[in-house]
C-alpha cells in the first residue's frame, strides 16, 4: 500500500516497526495494516499516482495483450 506522509507520526515505533522514516511529503511502501493505522491516525493519506516504474509496467502489460509479445524481450536469431 503507497501512502503520502502529511504530518510527522508522534509515536517513536508501533507494534516494533521504526516510524523514524516517515517524513512529512515523502511516498512510501507500507503493509496494509500500517497504511490503514497511518491514515486514520491522520499520519498519511493514500497515493494512488503511479510512480513512473509502475506507468511502464502497466504499459508493457497492455502493448503484450494489443500485439502477443513482450516488447522487452531480445530476439533470438
Amino acid at each position: 500500500m503507497k501512502v503520502r506522509i502529511t504530518t510527522e507520526p508522534r509515536e517513536r515505533q508501533i507494534d516494533g516497526i521504526q516510524l523514524d522514516n516517515l517524513i512529512p511529503g515523502t511516498v512510501k511502501e507500507v503493509s496494509a495494516s500500517l497504511g490503514t493505522w497511518l491514515v486514520a491516525q491522520g499520519y498519511a493519506e493514500l497515493e494512488m499516482r503511479n510512480t513512473p516504474a509502475d506507468t511502464r509496467d502497466a504499459f508493457k502489460d497492455e502493448f503484450s495483450n494489443l500485439y502477443g509479445h513482450d516488447p522487452d524481450r531480445r530476439r533470438q536469431d
